[in-house]
């Protein structure tokens, strides 16, 4: 990508301003505030709408919304043109971006998500990968110089977008956290699972010892009730065949005094007939007796609907006095019943009040398990600054209790120490030259004196010839530097072996210095901020879940309380439902009442009618039956003696007929005999069965009675089985919500493993380590510095190899470490760009640098042709002499002005 020019519009400080942008190093320079960074910050928003102020209306100049915010920005990218435009006012927001073709710009979309979108796919990459590596921000290049290993693996990774996958990895820990504690809560709810389904398997075993006991009863009562329809149906013939017998037996009783009668009659007609003046006065005496039949006859039917009525009310009294006794019951039990009801109210209100708590206890739990891993990951950190800060004290020779006084101790013994092993290696060098020199000088001077000595009267060197005084002086003068040398390198082989022996164990020293890993130090302490977080966190959920515990403990004693409670009550209460049961199975009282009053009625009728006929008869009916046969007889002797009377002329005829009557009354009383036979009437059995229907009816109200309290105890277990299933119900969507809940925890951690260090912020590091190690090994060789290679390893600590070996960035110079930080920089944003890296604008690149690194970076700089097209903003004037094209920005009356 290549910016071709930039127009802004009332965009921050910029009231009217147009850039054109050439390729090479363009220098944007302007004192502070003057609205340099903002040119770059308009680039970012034309393309990605990216801005660093809260609201997009803080980007109008001047914050006056009646401004309309217009950024228009050109660009090539893979040999075409481009036009994006971005405009804010009032009524919102509008954008476009066109490409340029022959006839000049076509519209390619619209509107602010569509322009983001086409941009990205243009160029490949979104905002935030374009500002990682296009854009160098303020203070970048220092900080990869500075910073320690640990940061500067920090920074690297937040350019690569590591940091958004461990903040990531970090954030979704309260993630997981808050549904364990919630998987954690729905198990301290499903604690009484069992108990409920013990209470359920409970109360289905009361409610089918219930329906065996109702099924048993209602047999009973089925097979009583067929007894009773046997029972009555065989009362009902036996009545019939009692009121058959006692007519028939009075019939025959008086058809036997009637044969008696007749047969007299024929044998006596004749004494009968002389003696008929006495038989008119026996007639007269007969006569006056016969009404008296009549009213026997309706005495006895009179007795009888008397002894039904009687029977009936004292049925209706029977019936009267066991409810009477049944609504004492119930009154006696009806506070029972209400404390009953009111306590199992009260154990249902509580129970739902103690669902509020119920995972407490759990949760406190893994509260205290987390609290104690806590400590012990924290006992674990504080052991391991402890026994590292002794390691480093030992090294150091210090007493250092606090890491930040050991880093900033570090920061000065580092160097200083390296100084010092690079002040030896210099001498020690030096040394060693001028051992080598002294040593070759006396070689040299060795040769001259073999020669003088060989040749006596000419000089070695000149040929002249010389003598022997002037030879011996030669001699001797070589000779004396040769002793001279020997001495200078006795004392510098001494000085040399004590240079190299401090250097030696200011290596050794250097070496265990480095081995000082504060980064572990402080990652340790910053497990144990953590962990006292941690602590404080759980010291306060603690703090709200024991009280819920409380509550839940103290619930549960009064639960247990209730539950005693309602377990005394039960018996009365199932006393009160019994007795309601039975009253059921009764006729309302009133109508029983309102029966029994017509009845008394009745029977206060039906006995003055008794009285009345009594009183008629005239004396006593203890033997009803056997007056009723007496006059039965009297008025057929009557009706004899009557005919007799009547006609003596007939006394023949009435002989015929009553020999026909002996005939007639004789076949009827065989009749009558063989129709008692048949009868075979029991009088004593139909009094057993009487009395035996009545126990019956007896038995078969009390077993409705007990049946109509189990089904009132079955149903009251049906209710409280409903509840209990339902909380059941409630409780199988807690398992169910409980075991998505595992199952999304465990995808959860899955994936926050993959965000993690060893997940895929490794696959990232270890895919993107060797191509930013081979661009940023590329950058580095074109700085011509005399290093053979660059390396990287896994935490982005940088290596170069060069003539004096193998060596990291504390032991290059500084001009040697600014190009590498930019080398390195330069690779990541080459690496971010796919490999294509045609733009880079860097804010304020020499920031935070010392002055000898300032003009190191300003000098790298002013040698970057590698690079199509740099931006770079800044405040010093030394990158002039870098720059290809100059841009001057001023600000006037708070209005940022541009001169190119």
């Amino acid at each position: 990508m290549i910016i071709e020019n930039l127009e802004m519009k009332n965009f921050k400080s910029h009231k009217d301003t147009k850039i054109d942008f050439d390729t090479g190093i363009t220098i944007i320079m302007g004192g502070n505030g003057a609205g340099k960074s903002s040119i770059l910050e308009a680039v970012s928003f034309a393309l990605f709408k990216q801005h660093s102020s809260k609201k997009i209306e803080q980007l109008i100049t001047l914050g006056n919304v009646k401004n309309k915010l217009y950024i228009k920005l050109d660009f090539k990218s893979n040999g075409r043109t481009y036009r994006v435009t971005r405009e804010r006012g009032k009524t919102g927001s509008k954008a476009s971006i066109l490409i340029k073709d022959q006839s000049g710009f076509q519209q390619l979309a619209s509107g602010d998500s569509q322009v983001t979108q086409e941009i990205q796919s243009i160029l490949e990459m979104d905002g935030d990968l374009f500002l990682n590596a296009v854009y160098v921000r303020q203070g970048e290049i220092a900080d990869l110089v500075d910073k320690t290993p640990s940061e500067k693996k920090q920074l690297i990774g937040k350019l690569l977008g590591i940091d958004s996958l461990e903040k990531a990895w970090k954030n979704m820990k309260a993630v997981i956290e808050e549904y364990a504690n919630e998987k954690i809560r729905l198990e301290g709810k499903l604690e009484n699972t069992d108990s409920i389904n013990e209470d359920i398997k409970s109360k289905t075993d009361e409610i089918d010892k219930y329906a065996t006991e109702i099924e048993t009863i209602t047999k009973k009562i089925n097979a009583i009730e067929s007894e009773l329809v046997s029972m009555n149906q065989d009362n009902e013939q036996l009545q019939n065949d009692q009121i058959k017998y006692q007519n028939a037996s009075t019939n025959q009783n008086a058809k036997e005094g009637l044969l008696n009668e007749l047969r007299r009659n024929e044998t006596d007609i004749q004494t009968h007939l002389n003696e008929i003046a006495n038989k008119e006065v026996e007639m007269a005496e007969i006569k006056p007796q016969l009404p008296k039949l009549d009213k026997l006859v309706c005495l006895k039917e009179a007795l009888k609907d008397l002894r039904i009525i009687k029977d009936n009310c004292d049925d209706l009294k029977g019936k009267l006095e066991k409810i009477s006794e049944l609504e004492e019951k119930l009154g006696n039990n009806k506070q029972f019943n209400e404390e009953y009801n009111l306590v199992s109210e009260q154990i249902n209100q509580m129970q739902t009040s103690r669902s509020k708590f119920e995972g407490s206890k759990k949760l406190l739990e893994g509260n205290n398990n987390r609290r104690e891993e806590t400590l012990k990951n924290m006992g674990v950190s504080h052991n391991k600054i402890v026994t590292l800060m002794g390691k480093a004290n030992r090294v150091l020779g210090t007493k250092f209790t606090l890491i930040e006084e050991l880093e900033s101790h570090l920061q000065t013994v580092k160097p200083k120490t390296k100084q010092e092993i690079d002040d030896l290696t210099g001498k020690i060098n030096q040394l060693n030259k001028d051992i080598f020199n002294l040593k070759t000088q006396s070689n040299d001077l060795k040769k001259p004196i073999n020669e003088l000595e060989a040749v006596k009267e000419k000089c070695p060197i000149c040929e002249s010839e010389i003598d022997e005084t002037k030879r011996n002086e030669l001699i001797n003068r070589y000779q004396s530097q040769i002793d001279t040398n020997t001495n200078k390198i006795s004392k510098f082989s001494s000085a040399l072996t004590m240079f190299t022996t401090t250097k030696t164990d200011l290596e050794t020293k250097y070496g265990a210095i480095q081995d000082i890993n504060i980064d572990v130090m402080k990652e340790q302490l910053g497990s144990l901020k953590n962990g006292q977080s941690e602590l404080k966190t759980l010291k306060d959920s603690n703090k709200e879940l024991e009280a819920k515990v409380e509550s839940l403990n103290s619930l549960d004693i009064e639960l247990q309380a209730k539950k005693e409670i309602q377990k005394n009550l039960k018996p009365k209460y199932e006393d009160y439902l019994s007795a309601q049961g039975s009253l059921k199975s009764y006729e309302d009282p009133e109508e029983i009442r309102s029966k029994l009053h017509d009845l008394e009625e009745n029977k206060s009728q039906m006995t003055n009618k008794v009285q009345n006929l009594i009183e008629m008869i005239g004396g006593s009916v203890e033997n009803l039956n056997e007056e009723i046969e007496y006059f039965q007889g009297l008025k057929s002797k009557y009706d004899t003696l009557s005919g007799a009377v009547a006609s003596k002329e007939s006394l023949l005829n009435r002989i015929t007929n009553v020999q026909n009557r002996i005939v007639t009354t004789e076949t009827e009383l065989n009749q009558l005999v063989q129709e008692i036979e048949a009868l075979a009437y029991d009088k004593e059995r139909h009094s057993q069965l009487k009395d035996t229907i009545k126990s019956t009816q007896e038995k078969h109200l009390d077993l409705t009675g007990s049946k109509r309290q189990l089904i009132g105890q079955k149903e009251g277990a049906e209710n409280t089985l409903n509840g209990l299933q339902k909380q059941l119900e409630s409780y199988e969507k807690y398992e169910k919500e409980m075991r998505s809940l595992n199952d999304f925890i465990k995808l959860l951690e899955y994936i926050r493993d993959l965000y993690g260090k060893d997940g895929v912020q490794k696959d990232l590091r270890d895919f993107s380590r060797p191509l930013i190690e081979q661009n940023t090994r590329d950058f580095f060789e074109k700085f011509n510095f005399e290093y053979s290679d660059i390396r990287l390893d896994n935490e982005y600590d940088v290596t170069v190899y060069g003539p004096a070996g193998e060596s990291n960035l504390d032991m290059i110079s500084g001009g040697e470490k600014i190009a590498v930080a930019l080398a390195l920089r330069l690779g990541i944003t080459k690496t971010l760009s796919g490999g294509s890296l045609e733009l880079v604008m860097l804010d304020e690149p020499t920031i935070h640098l010392d002055a000898y690194r300032r003009q190191e970076l300003i000098d790298l700089l002013k040698r970057m042709s590698i690079i199509p097209q740099m931006i770079i903003v800044t405040h010093d004037s030394d990158l002039e002499d870098a720059a290809d094209n100059i841009i001057k920005v001023e600000k006037d009356e708070g209005i940022s002005q541009v001169n190119t």
